[in-house]
């Protein structure tokens, strides 16, 4: 999912951005499409298809959720999660992690579907001034968000994975009186446990208070200027295009498919 400041407003009506949606099938070992999206304002899950780009006005909201693989009904948790947003973004305007897990909990689920897991990455924003927005990234899992500024060639990433191995790194930070380094987080090489998520939702049935904490997500306020490029993807775009590939290929393969 791809939103860029649109520096050409009269192009538009109250336009300040432009968006288009991309999502494809993995091959999730349930042969099942795990990953879901909310789209300005509707939810989709699809095996395949690429949106035109849109105008986009403020204020607006995007998001990811891809379900954890290790279940096998994780798709019904990913598409939970972006409908709770539909309707929470349609009532108030306003997405919250206590809002979605509130939905969750008060849907009636099936009981197979017990613990079946998914992330997030969404992005709410609106007009801060002519030339930039003011957006909120909430990230919980290791779906991601990626920022590419205008007049530079690499992306940069926003967001942390919620892994073992970063909170090792954050808890050594601590303990050394100093901020993370960002590029100590997702070593690779390193053993597979680390790897393992320490965040997530997941789906519960009537009565059942065993797995139903709010994940602890990541929320952060950055502003987007002119001319800026969001990516707010799944482990399977990023995995896809960055791991071995570099930066720069993500720029390239993301703008010839948008």
């Amino acid at each position: 999912m791809t939103p860029s400041i649109d520096s050409t407003h009269a192009l538009y009506d109250h336009a300040i951005a432009q968006a288009c949606a991309i999502t494809f099938q993995g091959n999730a070992s349930n042969e099942r499409q795990q990953d879901a999206f909310f789209f300005l304002e509707d939810w989709y899950q699809e095996t395949l298809g690429v949106t035109e780009i849109i105008a986009v006005a403020s204020p607006f909201c995007f998001a990811v959720s891809d379900g954890v693989a290790s279940s096998n009904y994780s798709q019904h948790c990913s598409k939970a999660i972006v409908k709770a947003i539909k309707k929470l973004w349609t009532t108030d305007l306003n997405v919250t992690v206590a809002g979605i897990c509130t939905l969750l909990r008060q849907t009636q689920h099936s009981p197979k579907r017990r613990g079946a897991a998914a992330t997030l990455a969404m992005v709410t924003g609106q007009v801060s001034d002519a030339d930039s927005i003011t957006v909120q990234i909430t990230h919980v899992r290791d779906s991601r968000v990626y920022r590419l500024t205008a007049g530079e060639t690499h992306w940069q990433c926003l967001t942390r994975d919620h892994n073992l191995l970063n909170e090792l790194v954050d808890e050594q930070a601590r303990e050394q009186g100093r901020q993370a380094n960002f590029a100590d987080y997702n070593r690779e090489g390193m053993a597979g446990s680390l790897y393992s998520i320490t965040e997530c939702f997941a789906l519960t049935t009537e009565g059942d208070s065993t797995i139903s904490e709010m994940p602890e997500a990541s929320v952060q306020t950055v502003q987007i200027q002119s001319g800026d490029c969001l990516v707010i993807c799944t482990d399977g775009i990023h995995d896809l295009v960055l791991v071995g590939s570099g930066n720069s290929l993500m720029r390239r393969r993301i703008y010839k498919l948008g």
